[in-house]
């Protein structure tokens, strides 16, 4: 499998419970194997956050906002076409998309993991959808 995260981004998560990535998986409807390759199970989890993204929308609150200034505006474009948006996106614009889905998300669990995860795998993921 082709990783979606670069060393640079795969990093901090490094140092993260496996069973957080577990947790985030299973939220994402994947089955973890047995045996688990933790950046192998963390590069399908990105990939299922483009495809929830897709269906859903992604969770942003108002603490993501300087994550995703940090994107480039291809990133962010990708990431606002995630959100339903058309066009150039801006920040506030995903913001408030995303503020509808995480209020769903955190309405179901406080420690849900995929709001939780997102601003450390989002510039893995924008990259993911500009290329889906």
């Amino acid at each position: 499998m082709t990783h979606t995260l670069t060393d640079d981004e795969y990093q901090p998560l490094v140092a993260l419970p496996i069973e957080q990535i577990v947790d985030l998986a299973a939220e994402l409807d994947l089955v973890a194997p047995e045996r688990i390759d933790r950046r192998e199970l963390v590069s399908l989890c990105v990939l299922a956050l483009v495809d929830h993204g897709k269906a859903n929308g992604l969770p942003f609150s108002k603490y993501d906002a300087d994550d995703l200034q940090e994107l480039s505006q291809e990133d962010l474009d990708a990431i606002g076409r995630l959100q339903g948006l058309s066009g150039r996106a801006t920040v506030p614009a995903v913001l408030k998309a995303g503020q509808k889905v995480y209020k769903t998300f955190s309405a179901r669990r406080v420690d849900h993991p995929i709001p939780l995860m997102l601003p450390m795998l989002l510039s893995a993921v924008a990259r993911a959808a500009r290329a889906r």
